[in-house]
């Protein structure tokens, strides 16, 4: 890996690490700028949540909450993966472990599922992939440095972005790479990183730059790029802009979101906004029917009218918590946070109706299948609820 690599996650693991334990509300290096949380009051609790089962997936869970190693169903199995290097798949249903592998070197992403194959990502800069029946590697490749966003299966294809702004696409059977594209970084980028987005022929992906790229799958050629978010302020930690939420797209529209700039929502057909709105986000956003979910990096939750940005509900009752992405269930959302509590919101106005205490902090975000939710915590227990 690049010198000036190890120099951008020194910087922002130490930032990152501070912000999960101290509950910074930004990224502002050498300067005491801590967020104290709201103390929690009591709420009247609408549901509750009940234990189905639990699993140890790892000796000991992630300890970052930067690290996208989010829970991933398929086919009636969860699979899972921890920095440890632990890969294991589990039966939603009862818990019951199918296999488990423990890899040679820590993850920093994954796991990806799809097609058969299992795609993951390592602290040495390779992208492994894995049968998905059995958790045997098939191959590996190297990078140009780490890929700290899930690397993104489409088709025949495997597409994975790295921290110095490069995009490979590799052949998904055999790892063979296909092409490269060189999109560059600044000096000083967030521990956190969006993935490529395919969409028809082309291939979307955000930056650390504040801009998006559409680069077409089949020859790596950037087709057009925009800048979603400019870089202003005297240091390099003030001009950050990173797009680090997954881009994502419904209808006409593509909608992004950027560290100290703007969620918005970006026409396919015109290149221009639609809307946009100032914010600060770098965990994934939600959009569902017409209505935007997301956490922004002072973990005040938001909701917005899709069509035309307007704000529904906020809700900052859990303000420097450090909360997780959120997800649904029904009419409700559900975050996590590092305390090791689970919240529920109702969508219709950002109540808190539910409160759940888990065995440990929560940095992975919960994944939902079935009417159930199934939560991580930081000391390698996966759980299984249902609303009681």
């Amino acid at each position: 890996m690049p010198n000036w690599s190890f120099r951008i996650i020194a910087l922002l693991s130490m930032t990152l690490f501070l912000q999960a334990c101290n509950k910074l509300d930004d990224y502002m290096l050498g300067k005491d700028n801590t967020l104290k949380p709201n103390p929690l009051t009591a709420i009247t609790q609408k549901f509750t949540l009940s234990e189905m089962w639990a699993v140890h997936i790892a000796k000991k869970g992630s300890r970052y909450a930067d690290l996208k190693l989010d829970p991933v169903i398929s086919n009636g199995i969860i699979y899972t993966a921890n920095a440890d290097g632990t890969i294991q798949a589990t039966d939603k249903v009862n818990g019951k472990v199918l296999w488990s592998k423990q890899l040679a070197n820590s993850l920093v992403s994954g796991p990806t599922v799809a097609n058969g194959y299992i795609a993951v990502t390592t602290n040495s800069s390779t992208v492994l992939v894995l049968n998905q029946a059995n958790g045997i590697q098939l191959w590996q490749a190297n990078l140009s440095g780490d890929a700290l966003a899930k690397p993104v299966i489409s088709n025949k294809q495997i597409l994975v972005k790295t921290i110095d702004g490069n995009v490979y696409a590799f052949l998904l059977k055999t790892g063979e790479k296909l092409w490269v594209v060189d999109h560059g970084s600044p000096h000083l980028i967030l521990k956190a990183s969006s993935s490529p987005v395919v969409f028809d022929k082309l291939i979307l992906v955000g930056f650390s730059d504040g801009k998006l790229d559409a680069i077409d799958r089949e020859t790596g050629r950037v087709i057009w790029q925009r800048s979603i978010a400019y870089a202003t302020g005297g240091s390099d930690v003030e001009r950050l802009v990173d797009i680090d939420a997954d881009p994502i797209v419904k209808g006409d529209s593509i909608y992004l979101a950027s560290y100290q700039g703007y969620i918005g929502a970006l026409s396919l057909k015109s290149g221009e906004f639609t809307w946009r709105k100032r914010a600060s986000i770098y965990k994934n956003i939600l959009v569902n029917d017409n209505i935007i979910y997301f956490v922004d990096n002072e973990s005040v939750i938001w909701a917005l009218n899709r069509l035309n940005g307007q704000v529904k509900w906020k809700q900052e009752a859990l303000k420097a918590h450090v909360l997780t992405e959120p997800v649904l269930m029904g009419s409700h959302l559900f975050v996590g946070d590092v305390d090791g509590l689970l919240h529920g919101l109702d969508t219709h106005n950002g109540e808190l109706v539910s409160r759940t205490k888990l065995g440990g902090p929560v940095l992975t975000t919960p994944v939902v299948s079935g009417g159930s939710i199934y939560v991580m915590t930081a000391n390698g227990k996966l759980s299984r609820f249902s609303v009681s």
